[in-house]
């Protein structure tokens, strides 16, 4: 099976399981060589994604993985937070973005930042210092979030 549609089959799979606990799956990762690779579950909750709710689902994921058998050979199942310094890609990403203060490199290689107002498929919409400006996606060449402290 080649891995865009095993990644699709474990999306499928998941999905039901995460958001079983009011989480969202942002996305499964599979990585390394063939016989010893890493399965990273990637969830988000409004409240965080203390390591009790990682747990939770990591038993469950791991015991409907043992049954379905999707992926072949040896793999190490991690259930994890997407983090800050994930790159944002997705309609879902910008959303859980949203009213957060992002930090944007174009393709030209200049930075942008900027509170996310707004996006959609074409552009995302940026309050900063200087007022507002709007960012075509096609520039980006990364979008993350920044740490507010």
């Amino acid at each position: 099976m080649d891995t865009a549609a095993l990644r699709q089959r474990l999306t499928a799979l998941l999905e039901p399981v995460v958001s079983q606990h009011g989480a969202v799956l942002v996305d499964v990762e599979l990585a390394g060589p063939v016989n010893n690779q890493t399965l990273r579950v990637l969830v988000h909750h409004v409240d965080g994604v203390p390591v009790t709710l990682c747990e939770v689902i990591s038993r469950e994921v791991s015991d409907l993985l043992d049954v379905d058998d999707p992926i072949s050979g040896r793999y190490r199942l991690e259930v994890t937070s997407p983090g800050l310094s994930r790159p944002l890609r997705t309609d879902g990403d910008f959303q859980r973005a949203a009213g957060r203060r992002l930090k944007v490199v174009m393709t030209s290689g200049r930075n942008v930042g900027g509170r996310l107002n707004a996006w959609d498929a074409e552009a995302l919409e940026l309050e900063g210092d200087a007022g507002t400006c709007t960012v075509l996606r096609r520039d980006i060449a990364k979008a993350t979030i920044e740490a507010e402290l």
